[in-house]
């Protein structure tokens, strides 16, 4: 179906977290791609630490350069997570990534946040703040989503997001398993 996917975005993206089980480290990308008959072409250009005015800097133009068919963005936990959360900045940012995209007439995948609270041993305080911008910048995601027609992933609704045993021990990003599972929810949430 699809010809050339190409994956934007951070840590979560890129793949880095914790070998376990003796399966190997791939990002979900990797996964995602090895689901589809033929393996699907990929080309995975996120890199970890960026936020998302840094991910459409660094990685858009060389992203619609590749023609893809076929494009997935999520991004906004660096924004959060490091303590530089701006609203407007995001939402302004995530609509010009996603108003590029869908002009190059690729179909976009896009993602929301999971809930790191859940997670993360942090004070009460800092969790109400962390989880207050979580769900403003989904809220960013649903709407884009709607508006453009987007294919969304519900990371921050699914089971895997309190399930420890697909987390790093970082408490922010997959492990391998974790990784393989989520190349797997969106191969299912894409095929349908």
């Amino acid at each position: 179906m699809w010809k050339h996917f190409v994956a934007i975005g951070d840590s979560f993206t890129e793949g880095i977290g914790d070998e376990v089980e003796e399966t190997p480290l791939k990002s979900w990308v990797h996964h995602f791609a090895e689901l589809h008959e033929p393996t699907l072409k990929y080309t995975n250009l996120a890199k970890r630490g960026l936020i998302t005015k840094e991910i459409r800097l660094k990685q858009l133009e060389e992203a619609l350069a590749l023609e893809p068919d076929l494009v997935s963005l999520i991004a906004g936990a660096n924004d959060i997570l490091k303590g530089r959360w701006n609203f407007n900045e995001y939402k302004s940012e995530m609509e010009l990534m996603i108003d590029a995209l869908s002009k190059s007439g690729a179909a976009v995948i896009i993602g929301n946040l999971p809930d790191f609270t859940a997670r993360l041993p942090l004070p009460d305080e800092k969790k109400r703040v962390i989880k207050e911008q979580l769900l403003q910048a989904n809220e960013v995601v649903r709407s884009l989503s709607s508006e453009y027609k987007l294919m969304p992933i519900d990371f921050w609704n699914h089971p895997i997001a309190e399930d420890d045993t697909f987390w790093s021990k970082d408490l922010i990003h997959p492990n391998s398993i974790g990784y393989r599972k989520i190349g797997e929810i969106i191969f299912n949430r894409c095929s349908i």
